[in-house]
């Protein structure tokens, strides 16, 4: 009887662990929508530990230059599936870009809103219309 209790008292009292595993190298798609055929995928790095994920997109800035640069991620929660956190974005005038994404399987469907706008006007004219992005485990 006293096992019994005991069990029942140290499985009610330990914290739940999160159910998914965020943690690990993402691949995205439709992340890059600048001119040109030459899109690489972009790259998402995350680290969760219980219910917070850091992490960064590590990507290149200037088609110029071979230097890296890190997007870091900023206030990774996560809440049942769903992945949230956001980025600075842009180069003169950042702005947030917010992902929340739900974990299906090896995929990630983000939905990604604010951020700098590319096209016509250039970088930072303006904010993106919320747009889907997919990411997958990379093997």
């Amino acid at each position: 009887m006293r096992l019994l209790l005991l069990s029942f008292l140290l499985s009610v009292g330990a914290p739940s662990a999160p159910a998914v595993n965020f943690s690990g190298k993402w691949v995205m798609e439709g992340a890059n929508r600048g001119p040109g055929p030459m899109q690489q995928p972009t790259v998402l790095i995350l680290n969760q530990v219980g219910n917070e994920v850091t992490g960064s997109i590590p990507s290149r800035n200037f088609a110029a230059s071979a230097s890296p640069t890190h997007t870091e991620i900023l206030d990774g929660k996560v809440e049942g599936e769903i992945l949230t956190f956001y980025v600075w974005t842009g180069l003169d005038r950042p702005v947030k870009a917010y992902y929340k994404g739900a974990l299906s399987g090896e995929e990630i469907k983000f939905t990604v809103t604010g951020g700098a706008q590319r096209g016509p006007a250039g970088p930072g004219a303006g904010q993106q219309e919320p747009r889907q992005i997919t990411a997958k485990r990379a093997k």
